[in-house]
């Protein structure tokens, strides 16, 4: 009886070879971008960057960024979920899918991927009562030095918890060490509970954006507050971004949020909130003209 030939060696590698192609995805397949189906948004309570009671809700600058990239991403979902500042953070930590419109623009990823620029503000500066004010700038000067204040055993600085400065955390972080009276507010309407706390006394200052000063302005038609610009920052502008977590999802969101930001930051209903926001400048130049060097073309 006639054995059956042997099937060669190579033969047999190359079926299984083929049968492997079969039951495994390819290298592309592999590296699929991660589907985004739905933009999860986190805020907090902080006017005028977020407004979400009174007159002027809706119209914090970025509710409005919300509304018009939501606009020009038809195709996904929108959900809205207010939180405590250093909830969003410990959340950024723990890789939860979300995103926050409105970060200070750092190239370099950490806990979150960013956007590309989306609009700037200007420099942080001193809020106080117009009577401490005037005692402030005796001693440190006009543009107040920050770095003098700060050792200023007189004057107790309040600010909201979670919250960070960038350009001027070694100043702070230096004073600290000095033994400054610090308090951080947590929990909800921690930026506004701040002023309160100037106004009554239990601190003496805050550092902020001149923008949280004319919403003051803009809810009362009186206030002993006043805003002093800080001669560290002065001259500078913070460009702001949308920061995701980084993750898949969160770098194929901002893929996303990208490729609309060109039509979302000349949009009417953006400019019309940043224009209420912005309008009392101590610059020449409009907020609109610096938004086009600044943000604009800087990112073309």
């Amino acid at each position: 009886m006639k054995q059956p030939k042997a099937i060669p060696i190579t033969y047999l590698f190359f079926a299984f070879s083929v049968l492997l192609s079969f039951a495994r995805p390819t290298m592309a397949q592999e590296r699929a971008p991660h589907e985004v189906h739905s933009l999860n948004w986190v805020m907090n309570t902080a006017p005028p960057f977020h407004i979400l009671n009174g007159p002027l809700a809706g119209q914090g600058i970025c509710d409005a960024l919300i509304n018009v990239i939501d606009a020009h991403l038809p195709e996904l979902s929108s959900e809205r979920l207010v939180l405590p500042q250093s909830r969003i953070r410990q959340q950024f930590e723990r890789k939860e899918d979300q995103c926050f419109p409105c970060m200070i623009y750092r190239p370099i990823p950490g806990d979150t991927i960013q956007s590309d620029p989306t609009h700037f503000y200007y420099p942080h500066g001193i809020i106080t009562t117009a009577e401490k004010a005037e005692v402030i700038k005796k001693r440190h000067g006009h543009p107040v030095r920050l770095a003098s204040l700060m050792t200023d055993q007189d004057f107790r600085f309040g600010y909201p918890d979670g919250r960070h400065y960038p350009a001027v955390q070694p100043i702070m972080d230096k004073a600290v060490q000095s033994g400054i009276t610090r308090i951080a507010h947590t929990g909800e309407n921690a930026t506004l509970a701040i002023l309160a706390m100037i106004k009554k006394g239990r601190i003496d200052y805050t550092l902020e954006y001149q923008i949280l000063h004319n919403f003051e302005l803009a809810e009362h038609a009186t206030t002993n507050l006043v805003f002093l610009p800080v001669a560290e920052t002065q001259g500078q502008h913070v460009l702001g971004a949308i920061g995701c977590t980084n993750t898949e999802w969160g770098r194929a969101a901002v893929q996303k949020i990208n490729q609309v930001l060109p039509q979302v930051r000349q949009h009417p209903d953006f400019l019309q909130v940043l224009g209420l926001w912005f309008h009392d400048d101590a610059e020449s130049d409009s907020y609109h003209e610096l938004l086009r060097t600044r943000v604009w073309q800087a990112t073309e």
